[in-house]
C-alpha cells in the first residue's frame, strides 16, 4: 500500500478522530467521574468528623463531669479554705483517693488559691504518692493556673507538660468555687497523650488522619507525636505550631479561619473544604467540640479513600468498544468508498496521460455512481473541446486585446483630463512676482497628494495693504480640485463685493455664500482657511481663521495663533457666527507661516504617527538666515521623517518675512 495513497490516509483520519473522540470522551468519563470522588470523599469526610467529634466527646465527656463533681465536692472546699486543719486534710484526701480509682488515668491533681499549693498524684516507677509544689505568677509553668483563675469560669482542656510528672498531658481543669462564688483553686485529672493519641487521633482508616486545634488554630492532638509533644512543652502560643503554618495557601488559611469562627457561633455543624498541606491536597472537614473549645478536624486524602482505579473495567471497556468502531469503518470505508475510488483514480491518471475516450462502470446511484457519471460526461467534454481549444484561444486573446486597448485608451483620457485640470487649477494660484512684491522674502510648500488637491493658497493686493491665505477644502483629488475653484470664485467675489480690511467678516461672509450656494445631498463639504490681512507700512497684522493657525516666529520663540473652532461652510456651520480678528504687530526679522492640517498629519516615523504640531514649531526656529534656507531644511525634516509612508492629504505651507 502506498503512502500517498487515500487509502492509508483515510484509515490514519479514522484512527485519529476516533482518538480524538476517545480522549474527548474519556476525559468527560473523568472529570465526571472526578466529581463523583470528590462527592463521595466530602459526604465521606463529613460522617468521619461528626463521627469523630462524638467520639470526643464520649472520652471526655465522663472525666469533665467527673472532675466537676470533684471540684463541687463539700470536704475538697472545705480543705481548700482550711488548708491549715489536719482533719479537713485527712477526709480530702480520703475523697480525693476514691476519684483518683475513677477517673481514667487513675491521677488528680489539686491547686490551692489561697496558698499557690500544687498536689499532684504522681505514679513513677511503680511508687504512688502524692506530691506538692508551690506555684508563682512568676514561673512560666505556673501561667497555666493563673490564667484559669483569671479568666475561667467552668472547665478548659489544657496541653501541658508537668515538670513533676515529667509527662505531657491532656488535663482537664475545673475551677474550684467557694459559698459565694469566689473561686478557691482548680482541679482535676489529665489524660497521657499516648493515651489520648491512641483513642482519638490514631485511625484505623486508610487515608484518613484526625487532629484537634484550638480556636487559634494551636495543634493539641495529631498523628504526629513530635508536633504535640512540641506545643505541650512550649510557654508561649507563638512557639506553638498551628495548623495554619502547616498549610501551604494563604486563601485556605483564611478559609479556615472563617469556618472556626461559623462553627463557633454555630452556623453551621460540619465545615468541608479543600486544603494543601505539606504539598498535598486533602479534604479538610471541621467540627466544633462544645464546651471543651477546640475543633475537631479530619483530612480525607481522596485519593486512598476511592481512586480512578476502580472504574478501570468501565475504561476498558470503551477502550475496546473504540478498538472495534475503529475496525468496522475502516472495512467498510474500504469496501463502499476506496475500492470506487481507487478505479477513478485510476482512470484518471489515463485521462492525465492524455487519453479522453476512456469510460469507467457506472455501479450503483448514489454520490460515488454520480461522480463517475459525471467523469465520465467530463471525459468526453474535454475530448470534444481539445479539438477546438486553438480557435477559443484565439477568439479570447483577441477579446482580451481589445478590452486592454479601451482600458489604456480610458486611462489616458482620464490623466490628459486631469493634467489639464492641474494646469486650470494653477491658474488660480498667485505668481511668484506677486508673492515677492507683497510677502517680500517668502516660501511656498504646495503638494497636493494626487495631480490635483483640496488646498490652495490666496494672495490679493489692495492699497495699503493686502489679503494672504491658506485654504484647506473637504476632499483631494478631483473633487478637492472643484472645491477650491469654488471656493476662490466666492472669495474674490467677498473681498471685491463686500470687504477687503475685516478677515472676521470675510469668513463670515464666506461662510454665509457657501452655505446659500452649496446644496450638497449625501455629502458634508466645506473649509479650513486661515486669513491674515498685513499693513506692511503700520506693522500691523490681523488673521481670523476657521479649523486653522497662524505660527508667528518672533526672537526664536514660536507662537500659535489659533483660529475659531468654527468651520465654513458645512451644513453645521451657524450663519450668525461670528469669528474674531487677532490684530497682532510685526517688526522686521518676524517670521509669519500658514499651514494646512495635511503637513502636521504626514505620517512617518517608526509607527506612522502623524508629523504633529511640537517638531513643526521647533523647525520654524531652525535654519538659515533666508525663509528659502529654512523652506529647504523644513522640506528635509518633512522628508526624513515621513521614509516609505503615502501622505494623508494635501499640503500646503506658505511663510513669510516682511
Amino acid at each position: 500500500m502506498q503512502l500517498h495513497s487515500l487509502k492509508p490516509k483515510f484509515i490514519l483520519v479514522i484512527v485519529i478522530l476516533s482518538l480524538v473522540v476517545g480522549l474527548a470522551t474519556l476525559s468527560t468519563f473523568y472529570l465526571s467521574s472526578n466529581r463523583i470522588i470528590k462527592g463521595f470523599a466530602l459526604r465521606f469526610a463529613t460522617k468521619e468528623a461528626l463521627l469523630e467529634k462524638n467520639k470526643i466527646m464520649s472520652l471526655i465527656d465522663r472525666e469533665v463531669v467527673l472532675a466537676r463533681k470533684m471540684a463541687d465536692d463539700a470536704s475538697l472546699w472545705r480543705w481548700a479554705v482550711h488548708e491549715d486543719r489536719p482533719e479537713f486534710k485527712l477526709e480530702a484526701f480520703e475523697e480525693l483517693e476514691s476519684y483518683r480509682r475513677l477517673f481514667r488515668d487513675k491521677s488528680f491533681f489539686i491547686a490551692l488559691a489561697g496558698s499557690g499549693h500544687y498536689y499532684v498524684y504522681n505514679r513513677d516507677q511503680g511508687h504512688e504518692r502524692v506530691e506538692m509544689s508551690v506555684l508563682s505568677p512568676a514561673n512560666p509553668s505556673d501561667k497555666w493556673f493563673y490564667d484559669a483563675l483569671r479568666a475561667q469560669d467552668d472547665y478548659a482542656l489544657n496541653l501541658d507538660y508537668n515538670a513533676i510528672l515529667k509527662q505531657s498531658k491532656v488535663w482537664i481543669n475545673v475551677v474550684m468555687k467557694g459559698k459565694q462564688g469566689e473561686k478557691t483553686g482548680v482541679c482535676g485529672s489529665g489524660i497521657t497523650i499516648t493515651d489520648f493519641l491512641n483513642e482519638i487521633v490514631f485511625s484505623h482508616e486508610k487515608g484518613l488522619s484526625t487532629m484537634l486545634v484550638d480556636q487559634a488554630g494551636i495543634i493539641q492532638a495529631h498523628e504526629d507525636r513530635a508536633i504535640v509533644e512540641h506545643n505541650a512543652a512550649a510557654r508561649s502560643n507563638d512557639k506553638k505550631i498551628t495548623l495554619f503554618s502547616l498549610m501551604d495557601l494563604p486563601d485556605e488559611r483564611e478559609h479556615l479561619k472563617q469556618a472556626i469562627s461559623d462553627l463557633k457561633t454555630g452556623k453551621s455543624e460540619v465545615a468541608a473544604f479543600p486544603v494543601q498541606v505539606g504539598g498535598k491536597v486533602y479534604l479538610a472537614a471541621v467540627s466544633h467540640l462544645q464546651g471543651v473549645g477546640w475543633f475537631n478536624v479530619v483530612l480525607v486524602d481522596v485519593s486512598q479513600v476511592i481512586s480512578m482505579r476502580a472504574f478501570l473495567p468501565i475504561i476498558a471497556i470503551m477502550l475496546l468498544s473504540f478498538v472495534l468502531i475503529i475496525a468496522t469503518l475502516a472495512l467498510l470505508m474500504n469496501r463502499m468508498v476506496l475500492v470506487p475510488l481507487t478505479r477513478l483514480t485510476a482512470a484518471s491518471r489515463e485521462v492525465a496521460g492524455g487519453r479522453y475516450d476512456i469510460a469507467i462502470p457506472v455501479t450503483g446511484r448514489d454520490e460515488l455512481g454520480e461522480l463517475s457519471g459525471s467523469f465520465n460526461r467530463m471525459t468526453a467534454m474535454i475530448l470534444d473541446h481539445t479539438t477546438n481549444l486553438e480557435i477559443k484561444v484565439k477568439e479570447r486573446t483577441d477579446q482580451l486585446s481589445s478590452a486592454n486597448r479601451m482600458l489604456e485608451e480610458s486611462r489616458n483620457r482620464i490623466m490628459e483630463s486631469i493634467r489639464y485640470a492641474r494646469i486650470i487649477q494653477s491658474s488660480i494660484l498667485p505668481d511668484e512676482e506677486l508673492c515677492r512684491s507683497c510677502l517680500g522674502d517668502n516660501f511656498v510648500i504646495y503638494r497636493p497628494k494626487e495631480l490635483v488637491g483640496g488646498d490652495f493658497y490666496y494672495l490679493r493686493r489692495f492699497p495699503g495693504h493686502f489679503l494672504l491665505a491658506v485654504i484647506d477644502c473637504t476632499g483631494h483629488g478631483v473633487p478637492g480640485a472643484f472645491m477650491t475653484m469654488t471656493v476662490n470664485a466666492v472669495l474674490n467675489h467677498v473681498v471685491d463685493m463686500v470687504c477687503n480690511d475685516d478677515p472676521a467678516r470675510i469668513l463670515a461672509e464666506l461662510n454665509r455664500v457657501l452655505r446659500r450656494n452649496l446644496n450638497f445631498r449625501e455629502v458634508d463639504a466645506g473649509l479650513d482657511i486661515a486669513l491674515c490681512l498685513v499693513d506692511r507700512s503700520a506693522g500691523r497684522l490681523v488673521f481670523a481663521g476657521a479649523g486653522l493657525s497662524l505660527y508667528l516666529a518672533s526672537s526664536g520663540e514660536v507662537r500659535e495663533i489659533r483660529g475659531d473652532l468654527q468651520r465654513v461652510g458645512y451644513k453645521g456651520s451657524r450663519l450668525d457666527y461670528t469669528y474674531q480678528n487677532h490684530i497682532l504687530t510685526i517688526t522686521a526679522g518676524d517670521g509669519c507661516y500658514l499651514t494646512s492640517d495635511g503637513l502636521l498629519d504626514l505620517p512617518g516615523g517608526d509607527k506612522g504617527f502623524g508629523f504633529g504640531s511640537e517638531r513643526f514649531r521647533n523647525l520654524l526656529t531652525s535654519g538659515g538666515d533666508t525663509m528659502q534656507a529654512r523652506a529647504e531644511v523644513i522640506t528635509q525634516a518633512l522628508s526624513d521623517y515621513q521614509g516609505d509612508f503615502s501622505p494623508r492629504d494635501d499640503m500646503t505651507l506658505v511663510g513669510f518675512r516682511l
